[in-house]
């Protein structure tokens, strides 16, 4: 039995550490979240936990637990109080198995176990450990670089995503992104050729040239470091007009959906039709089930039609960022394609990572189609929860009303640092969503004191703006449109103010980064298998 102690709040309970290790080893469906900036979980977080800010919550939670019941703990730094709020959100949205790590990270360092940094950990970690086990063959920068000048006969993908492709790639690279390479594998080994498969660092290359060898291709390699490790060497990334997007023939379409549907079978997992697919839809929007559903392929074809209640999840990107996407290990997961391999190919690393229900749909949204089920088209997201009960608590205010307010009330800038960089409203201060109830009464002491919350579409501030309501703040209100509507006839400033204070919310690519940032970023990276296996053999993790 987990030990609980007195709970702060009706329905939420303290937990400690060794009560998590219990929900760890229980098998049963649960979620852990870090509810602090992006920034601080990079520094410091619990291992296998999804960081999901106070201001993603109400925006992101119905996606991720759809089960109102699901066991739920929520963890901060110990001090700020931001567990709980999170807590009292998660509360207000129906949520009723909700646990709070008492002490948050300091407690947890406190019982002699370890924060793991860096973000999407165990797909990243999971990445060093097929390189490890399957030997895979890498390539390093300055012989890429020798095989272009000399002529050797070789073909370059970049397998990330094409929005990445198109801003600048290893020269002369073809696209073919995340495991669209199974559609493709049969024309490159046709090619008879080496391939050599590159991404941003490390992980997407060494799933996309393991998954070439699982697929038949006898001569592939990984860019050692990618292109972090190009520049790094010294060489430049290619900018302007790319080689193309490779398109495979209908007879490798064919054959990657037979090899990539064998190899998901052998690792267990499973089939589901559209009817029974259907159902557990229908289970998830009763708020009965945990189901995970993703769109592998690329957004465009996404957008041209797909399941309603899919999240376009391109299949790299979902091996890599599954702790982002997939907090309940347990619950169901269905991969959907066209029909073709992706889903399949998808579904295999899955299985390979541990996940026990993994299952693809049967000739996915072709198949979906032909049982009478509907498609739908865009780009569609989930509805943010209580959106409509926090307009019903807190007020709003036209930009026109608050340009002609004299004096002007403390306006508070509640989106992240970038949002606040790029364009705020003249004179507002900068205070975090998730510290907003923390910090407010030392620049708004009185409860009647008015307060003008400024996000970049409106929704965050409307949400922090029903918070502070909450908090006992008579004249709160939320800028109706945000900085997004204020631009459209007042004047925003921009820049970084220098009497502001500037603390770290969200975290860099280190493929944006310097060059030395890139190469600590790497060897955190090839360090990360032996220090977890560390962490879990001193009962640390």
């Amino acid at each position: 039995m987990v030990k609980v102690e007195p709970g702060r709040e009706m329905g939420m309970k303290n937990i400690v550490p060794d009560d998590l290790n219990v929900l760890r080893e229980s098998g049963g469906q649960w979620a852990l979240f870090d509810v602090r900036e992006p920034a601080e979980a990079d520094a410091g977080h619990i291992l296998g936990a999804c960081t999901l800010p106070r201001r993603m919550i109400e925006l992101r939670i119905g996606d991720l637990v759809a089960d109102r019941d699901t066991p739920i703990v929520l963890y901060d730094d110990g001090a700020s109080g931001r567990a709980l709020y999170a807590g009292r959100t998660l509360e207000s949205l129906g949520y009723r198995d909700l646990r709070i790590l008492a002490g948050g990270t300091a407690s947890w360092l406190e019982s002699g176990r370890r924060l793991m940094t860096g973000s999407n950990v165990p797909g990243k970690l999971f990445g060093e450990r097929v390189h490890e086990a399957k030997q895979v063959p890498y390539i390093s920068p300055g012989t890429l670089k020798a095989w272009q000048e000399e002529g050797k006969d070789h073909i370059v993908c970049d397998i990330r995503t094409p929005s990445e492709y198109e801003e600048a790639r290893v020269p002369g690279a073809y696209g073919a992104f995340g495991v669209d390479l199974a559609l493709l594998a049969d024309d490159l080994k046709k090619q008879n050729r080496p391939v050599v498969v590159h991404c941003a660092g490390r992980t997407r290359s060494i799933i996309a040239c393991q998954s070439l060898r699982e697929l038949g291709l006898p001569e592939v390699y990984a860019l050692e470091n990618g292109t972090m490790g190009w520049r790094l060497a010294g060489f430049e990334l290619e900018k302007g007009p790319a080689r193309g997007v490779m398109s495979p023939t209908q007879q490798s379409r064919a054959s990657g959906r037979e090899l990539a549907s064998a190899k998901a079978a052998l690792a267990g997992a499973g089939v589901v039709e559209a009817a029974q697919l259907a159902q557990w839809l229908a289970a998830r929007a009763a708020k009965k089930m945990n189901l995970y559903m993703y769109d592998v392929r690329q957004v465009d074809e996404y957008v041209s039609g797909h399941i309603p209640g899919a999240i376009a999840l391109p299949g790299g990107l979902a091996i890599q960022r599954a702790d982002d996407f997939m907090p309940i290990r347990q619950a169901p997961v269905v991969f959907v394609d066209d029909g073709g391999g992706r889903a399949y190919l998808t579904a295999f690393w899955f299985r390979e990572m541990g996940w026990r229900n993994v299952h693809v749909l049967l000739d996915g949204t072709a198949g979906w189609a032909a049982a009478g089920q509907p498609l739908e088209a865009g780009r569609v997201r989930s509805a943010p929860l209580g959106f409509e009960q926090a307009c019903a608590q807190a007020s709003k205010i036209s930009p026109e009303a608050l340009a002609e307010l004299s004096p002007q009330p403390l306006v508070v800038h509640v989106d992240t640092s970038r949002s606040y960089e790029e364009a705020r409203v003249p004179g507002s201060i900068w205070i975090p969503y998730g510290w907003l109830e923390g910090r407010i009464q030392k620049h708004a002491a009185s409860l009647d004191a008015p307060v003008v919350l400024v996000c970049r579409s409106g929704t965050h501030s409307m949400y922090a703006a029903a918070n502070l309501k909450r908090l006992g703040y008579r004249a709160v209100q939320a800028l109706e449109g945000g900085t997004d509507a204020w631009r459209r006839h007042h004047r925003a400033e921009q820049g970084w103010p220098a009497d502001v204070a500037r603390e770290r919310d969200l975290v860099v690519p280190p493929y944006h980064s310097s060059l030395a940032d890139m190469d600590q970023y790497l060897k955190w990276e090839v360090r990360l298998s032996a220090a977890i296996a560390d962490a879990i053999a001193a009962g640390s993790a």
